[in-house]
């Protein structure tokens, strides 16, 4: 069940008097295009709550009472487009998103060649979220993707006692002389908090949680250049952590060459062993930090950008101070200072470089594709 009670809510194209609603399961939930603002602040997104009371579930998110709960939205946008609100407790979010996550990829398989194939798609997808049981569904007829499937108006039917479903009718015919606003569907999941001196509903503009890794700033009042400089206040110590493998695989490439002229070569063992542990740890903390959203969403790929800069600095620092042990090592070591010139240290150092000053813009769609595709042959 979703209900307002007196809410005054903030916002383009809101009343200034006080709005009440509630919206249980068993019945389909519709409201009029002349309450989009109603279907806007239930997205959660471009709204306040000035004032009111605001329960999902029975929790009351207005004013907070329950700093044990936490919200998140996922989309689904695979033949229909729709919302997925869930309430959780904060010490179990992490599981329920995965779980969430796990049971929708699991429909990526599907066969949609024929009508059929996609109808029994949309089948699928409902009572996979019947089975995720998110405390509301939202769905805008007013998306090419929604407005004119038969199959998504019989499984909203299908499932109205399962979860509380909101659908929003489709925008009334207009005149030429009128514009049609089009609406961009959300296709990112969103987090949303519990427990604020005033509380606020809105869309999280930097990295979700507290147990990932990197927290990447793009905030709506910030210049790009003071996102990239939170960003990297923020996460100086992982960013520099990405010099310590960096150095390694530059470092020992450079050196392993030189050493294999000489008669201390079986040191190449754990020169290469060297590389190869510091090339995978600089892959996997890429992976672990370069989970971005949508390439649609403008926030998303702004991310990526602040990302990709420091990472770059960085990594280019980690090439300056391995080649500086190297530059050493052929100074004071005796066995390889009379060696004269290494082409294919250099060499081999500069495309390892490579490698890694562009893993961030591969290395995760690369690996979390083929994790997808070894799940889907189990």
């Amino acid at each position: 069940m979703i209900e307002l009670k007196g809410g005054l809510i903030l916002g383009k194209g809101t009343p200034k008097q006080e709005t009440s609603f509630q919206y249980e399961k068993g019945v389909i939930n519709y409201i009029d295009y002349s309450s989009f603002y109603i279907y806007k602040f239930l997205k959660l997104k471009d709204q306040s709550l000035d004032k009111g009371e605001f329960f999902i579930d029975g929790v009351k998110i207005y004013p907070n009472e329950n700093e044990d709960k936490t919200l998140f939205f996922l989309a689904v946008n695979s033949l229909i487009k729709i919302d997925l609100c869930f309430v959780v407790d904060k010490n179990k979010k992490k599981e329920k998103v995965q779980f969430v996550q796990e049971q929708l990829l699991e429909l990526k398989g599907f066969p949609l060649t024929t009508e059929n194939d996609k109808n029994l798609k949309i089948a699928a997808i409902f009572e996979k979220i019947a089975l995720i049981s998110p405390s509301y569904v939202l769905v805008n007829l007013n998306d090419e993707s929604n407005g004119g499937s038969i199959e998504l108006s019989n499984q909203l039917e299908k499932y109205k006692d399962n979860f509380t479903i909101v659908v929003l009718n489709q925008k009334p015919k207009v005149t030429e002389e009128e514009k049609p606003v089009i609406e961009k569907p959300e296709i990112e999941m969103i987090d949303l908090e519990i427990g604020n001196e005033r509380p606020m509903l809105y869309e999280r503009e930097y990295s979700s949680s507290d147990d990932e890794p990197l927290v990447v700033y793009s905030k709506k009042n910030n210049t790009f250049f003071k996102d990239l400089g939170e960003t990297r206040k923020t996460n100086i110590m992982v960013f520099l952590a990405f010099t310590i493998p960096t150095i390694g695989v530059v470092a020992f490439s450079l050196l392993s060459p030189l050493y294999a002229k000489t008669n201390n070569s079986i040191l190449l063992v754990p020169f290469i062993i060297t590389i190869f542990v510091c090339f995978g740890l600089y892959m996997l903390m890429t992976y672990k930090c370069a989970n971005f959203g949508s390439y649609k969403s403008k926030v998303e790929n702004r991310k990526r950008i602040i990302f990709f800069i420091i990472n770059v600095v960085i990594t280019a620092a980690g090439y300056g101070l391995g080649f500086l042990i190297y530059f050493l090592f052929k100074k004071f070591d005796t066995d390889i200072n009379q060696i004269s010139g290494n082409n294919i240290g250099i060499i081999l150092s500069i495309v390892l470089s490579f490698i890694l000053l562009t893993a961030n813009l591969w290395v995760y769609p690369v690996i979390h594709g083929l994790i997808n595709l070894i799940k889907r042959k189990k």
